[in-house]
């Protein structure tokens, strides 16, 4: 009897193994700052259309809040594991997407805009998981303004082995007079995310492409 249950739990353990090995878990950034704060709805539809949809059993995702003080568990709005059984992980993504909508529905525009903290926060949760694939798919103009005597840094392997991308990031006033400033902020961000260990940097002007990202597992 003894042998039977301990074969069992190896059964078990080697499932659970052999599901992160092929698994997906995925964090999404949404700005929460007074310049972004009328792009949620937008950002909700392509997370609804263009995430959730090919998330399979096994994968995780996390929705995060960018904010003033982005790096606290708070600023975790949803977070869930899929189940192994497809009827349940289907009920799950409805009820994920429900506390989308009622994300969206928030307007309290942040004073100032932690990413780097956001950022940080979702590393966090994806290395957690342990799965395959990690991926961070933020939606911000990417414009950082941390409340005064805020410090923060990436560790060398913050991002090690992820992916991360930027979509829809919004164009502010001053990018129309100067697009250089625009492209300039996306560089930055891209060197900085690669040079503490992620494996690419990835910008996704069309929203309509991002199911085909999310789609690529490594």
């Amino acid at each position: 009897m003894r042998a039977a249950v301990l074969a069992l739990a190896l059964v078990v353990l080697t499932s659970c193994s052999d599901n992160r090995e092929y698994a997906q878990a995925v964090s999404v950034l949404v700005d929460g700052s007074g310049t972004y704060d009328d792009q949620k709805s937008q950002v909700v539809e392509l997370v609804k259309k263009g995430i959730l949809p090919n998330l399979q059993p096994g994968d995780s995702i996390v929705l995060i809040a960018i904010d003033s003080e982005s790096y606290e568990k708070d600023n975790v709005a949803a977070s869930v594991t899929l189940d192994l059984r497809p009827s349940r992980a289907n009920a799950q993504k409805l009820a994920f997407a429900k506390h989308l909508d009622t994300f969206a529905q928030r307007h309290t525009p942040a004073k100032h805009t932690d990413i780097h903290g956001a950022l940080m926060l979702a590393a966090d949760h994806l290395r957690e998981t342990g799965a395959r694939t990690q991926t961070i798919v933020a939606f911000s103009d990417l414009q950082e303004d941390l409340p005064s005597g805020y410090r923060r840094a990436f560790d060398a392997a913050e991002f090690d082995g992820m992916r991360v991308a930027a979509v829809n990031v919004k164009q502010l006033q001053p990018d129309n007079t100067d697009p250089s400033a625009y492209r300039d902020r996306l560089d930055t961000w891209g060197r900085r995310v690669t040079e503490c260990g992620a494996r690419e940097w990835k910008v996704i002007v069309d929203g309509v492409k991002l199911a085909e990202y999310v789609e690529e597992r490594i």
